[in-house]
Parts: structure tokens; C-alpha cells; sequence
């Protein structure tokens, strides 16, 4: 099994985007995926801790070779998360210069085989990342009065960068049909077909997991760009440091 990314795009309140993250991390989860959530709304620390692995983020991963096999977290946490704000931008930067299909292969090429990598971030940065490539971004649709607006926003802005949005709503707990979020979805479905000519997807909740592997990209290429090929040893042999940890940000 490939390591896989699925972009989905933040929302106007990061803590109940990150609920929607959490609920399919633990549903991949317990259908045996190995999941690891990139958090570009939270940016990295300044600073690396003493202990190995601790106060990382995606932009320290990407800038040292020596960072592979991350996929399962050492502590009591469920799930591998590591803030990407910074790193991100510089995934976008590698877009620009170099094609989608390689910054793509620099985000996968630190995770163990078979991750599936939640990447979470800004609509304007996972268009300018994935410009072109027909990938599926997933976009939650959150029971707030302005959530239809920002969605549809999102809608628009990844369509008309080539991509392919797919709609999320993520209902109350007590939500029956006719509830605020229906109503809500039923508007970003309108807008987005009156306005951009677009069928959108929706992904009801009990779908999220089978759609999400289905969705996730693989690497078109794991070819190794200059700056991130690994030290050579004094033999010549290239070194590679195996970092199991969940990463901090507090």
C-alpha cells in the first residue's frame, strides 16, 4: 500500500475543523488505516526539545533527510499530528517551482508505507499545492449560519483551480432531517451549481471512511530532490533515522 494524502480544506473555526478530523482519523483507525494528521492551521515551534521527535512539525520533517517511517505515535496518543503551517508554504513553494507531483512526493516521502496523511489546511495553499492535478479535496460544511458562505468559497476557489471539492457536513449531535445543516448543504449544493455549473459531491458521515481511501492521492513520484537527500556516511552509504514520536506543538 502506497502513503496516500488527502487535502481538507480549514475552516473558519479551526477547533471544529479539527473535530471533523478527529472523527475520521478514528474511523480510518478502526478500519486499520495508519493515519497521520498534517495541522497546517497550527504553526510549528521555533525550537526543537531534547527529547527525539519532540517539538517537530512538517517543515522540520521536510528539512531533515534523516526523518523516516513516521506513521504510529510511541505514547497513549491515537494518532501521529504534526503542526504544517510553515511547512505547507514551503510544499507550496516546491508547486511552484517544480510541479505538484514532486511536492507531493517531498510531504509523503517521511511516513512509513501505507500512511494515510490528513492534510489540513487553508483553501488558497492546497489550490496553489495541488493546481491541476484533478485531486479530491474534501471540504467541511460546519451548522453555523455563515458556514454556507465559507464553504461555497472554498467550493469555488478549488474548482476553479482544477481540483475536485467534495462537501462534508458535519451535523450536531442531535441534528434530525430538516435541521439547520441540511438546510446549509442544500445551499452550497444550489450555489455551487447555479454559479459554477458544478455537481457537487456530499459525503454523508457514515461514508467518510470508505470515500476518504478512495480519495487519498498517492505519490506520482518518489524520486528524492537534491534537498532532501539523506548525508552521506563517511563510506558513502546514506544514513536514515527511523522516528516513531508524537509531535508537540503546547
Amino acid at each position: 500500500m502506497p502513503t496516500r494524502v488527502l487535502p481538507i480544506a480549514a475552516t473558519a473555526q479551526p477547533a471544529r475543523g479539527y473535530e471533523l478530523l478527529c472523527k475520521l482519523a478514528g474511523l480510518l483507525s478502526h478500519e486499520d488505516e495508519q493515519v497521520v494528521i498534517v495541522d497546517a492551521s497550527a504553526k510549528e515551534s521555533e525550537r526543537r526539545g531534547g527529547a527525539e521527535g519532540r517539538h517537530l512539525g512538517l517543515l522540520q520533517v521536510l528539512r531533515d533527510p534523516s526523518v523516516a517511517g513516521l506513521g504510529r505515535p510511541v505514547d497513549s496518543a491515537d494518532w501521529l499530528v504534526l503542526p504544517g503551517a510553515r511547512g505547507l508554504q514551503a510544499l507550496v513553494n516546491t508547486a511552484v517551482a517544480a510541479g505538484p507531483d514532486v511536492a507531493l512526493s517531498r510531504l509523503l516521502v517521511p511516513f512509513a508505507p501505507g500512511t494515510l496523511v490528513l492534510l489540513y489546511g487553508a483553501s488558497p495553499s492546497l489550490a496553489a499545492l495541488l493546481k491541476g492535478t484533478d485531486a479530491q479535496v474534501l471540504v467541511p460544511l460546519l451548522a453555523q449560519p455563515q458556514a454556507s458562505i465559507d464553504a461555497y468559497g472554498s467550493v469555488k476557489l478549488l474548482h476553479l483551480a482544477g481540483l475536485r471539492p467534495s462537501l462534508a457536513p458535519l451535523p450536531e449531535v442531535d441534528d434530525e432531517p430538516g435541521s439547520p445543516i441540511d438546510r446549509l448543504q442544500e445551499t452550497v449544493l444550489d450555489c455551487a451549481h447555479r454559479h459554477i455549473g458544478l455537481n457537487l459531491p456530499c459525503w454523508p458521515e457514515s461514508s467518510w471512511a470508505q470515500r476518504a481511501r478512495e480519495a487519498a492521492v498517492p505519490a506520482t513520484s518518489r524520486q528524492v530532490m537534491p534537498f532532501m537527500q539523506a548525508p552521506a556516511t563517511e563510506s558513502g552509504e546514506k544514513t536514515s533515522r527511523r522516528v516513531h514520536a508524537h509531535f508537540s506543538w503546547s
